[in-house]
């Protein structure tokens, strides 16, 4: 009695099942023992499936297309398999890699940016005790330029030996007088509102020193009742100055009231 074509089919699968197993075994063993054992192993193999594969199951190569692509993909895989399987540590070890690598920039970019940022503070600290060690000199300006802002801003200057010689003490001399100093002056009056007549500069004959007339900070003026006026009510009393005359302080500027003169300390 004839097989039935489902059992034949059946039959064809399992063959097939069958031999991809083998092939998969086939290219293990090979891939571990190729090197040693190939030509035992291959013989071993060949011999193994032969011996294990029913002799119905054995067909044609042209009869192989009948089996479904299923088993072929299967193979595949598994084939492959092991070779996947050894280059997975190989995407780790890379990966490791490019950690250290990108861990190793960051470093040296924080380390550059560090040792920037410490230059850029030790550059800061030598600036400032350059500026401490060697203060900024004041803008000084000629007698001629310190008159024409006195006289524009509606002051006027009077010399008792009537000349602005510096070097003689009867002169009214603005000659190298402190640019802030004439800004002062005319500031007093802008804020008082009275007349300023300036009767000392920076000639010879006043008292020496670090804020002295001759070095452009101290200006005499005239003295006239709305000025008394302004500076005793505006001005704190603050003590009396070795000669007698009384000091009216505001800020950094000191008021002296001397016998015929306001003696003034802009600074």
């Amino acid at each position: 009695m004839g097989t039935r074509p489902c059992k034949q089919r059946r039959a064809r699968l399992t063959a097939g099942a069958l031999l991809a197993l083998q092939i998969s075994l086939i290219a293990s063993a090979s891939h571990d023992a190729a090197a040693a054992d190939a030509p035992r192993s291959s013989t071993a193999a060949t011999t193994s499936v032969r011996a294990s594969v029913p002799v119905s199951a054995i067909r044609p190569a042209g009869a192989r297309t009948a089996v479904t692509g299923t088993y072929d993909a299967d193979v595949l895989a598994t084939a492959r398999s092991p070779y996947r399987q050894e280059t997975a540590p190989q995407t780790e070890t890379a990966t490791r890699t490019e950690t250290a690598t990108r861990t190793e920039t960051k470093t040296r970019a924080e380390t550059k940016t560090k040792t920037k940022a410490g230059a850029e503070a030790g550059t800061t600290s030598r600036t400032e005790a350059a500026a401490s060690s060697h203060p900024i000199q004041p803008i000084r300006i000629g007698h001629v330029q310190a008159t024409q802002q006195l006289r524009k801003a509606g002051l006027r200057w009077k010399s008792s030996g009537g000349c602005t010689d510096r070097s003689v003490r009867t002169c009214t001399s603005l000659e190298a007088v402190r640019a802030a100093t004439v800004t002062d002056v005319i500031a007093l009056k802008q804020r008082s509102g009275c007349p300023v007549v300036v009767t000392g500069g920076t000639e010879v004959g006043h008292a020496p020193g670090r804020y002295s007339h001759h070095r452009g900070y101290k200006l005499d003026i005239k003295p006239n009742d709305c000025i008394n006026r302004y500076i005793t009510r505006e001005h704190v009393l603050d003590g009396i100055r070795g000669d007698g005359a009384p000091l009216y302080r505001d800020s950094g500027t000191v008021y002296a009231r001397e016998s015929d003169h306001w003696d003034i300390l802009f600074r």
